[in-house]
C-alpha cells in the first residue's frame, strides 16, 4: 500500500512540475497562486466522499469566492496588465528601428564623402 500511495505521489508531483511551466507561461504567477487556493477543495471532496463526512457550508462560500476572483482576474488580466507592456514593447521597437535608420544614412554619408 505504501508503494502505491508513493507512485500516486510520484506521478502528481511529475504532473504538477510538467504542467506549471506552461500555466505561468499563459496566465502569470498570480493566476497561478490564486489557483493554488482551490487545494483545498481537494479535501473537502475527499472528506466527504471517502470519509463521509459533513464539510461546514461556508467551505463552498470560499471556493465560489476563489472561482470568481480566479475568473475575472484571467478575463481583465489581459486588458488592464499586458496592453500597456505591449504597447511599451512596440514603442521601443520603433525607436530602435529609427535608431538603426538613422545609423544606416550615417554610414552611407560617411561612406560616400571619404570615396
Amino acid at each position: 500500500m505504501q508503494i502505491l500511495a508513493f507512485c500516486g505521489y510520484a506521478v502528481a508531483s511529475f504532473m504538477f512540475y510538467t504542467f506549471v511551466p506552461f500555466l505561468l507561461k499563459m496566465s502569470g504567477s498570480t493566476l497561478f497562486n490564486l489557483s493554488l487556493l482551490t487545494s483545498d477543495v481537494w479535501a473537502v471532496v475527499i472528506r466527504t466522499f471517502f470519509y463521509k463526512q459533513k464539510v461546514e457550508w461556508l467551505y463552498f462560500v470560499a471556493f465560489a469566492l476563489v472561482v470568481t476572483g480566479l475568473i475575472i482576474y484571467s478575463k481583465t488580466e489581459k486588458d488592464l496588465v499586458s496592453a500597456p507592456v505591449i504597447e511599451e514593447a512596440n514603442a521601443d521597437d520603433q525607436r530602435y528601428q529609427l535608431l538603426n535608420e538613422d545609423e544606416e544614412q550615417s554610414d552611407h554619408r560617411h561612406d560616400a564623402t571619404t570615396s
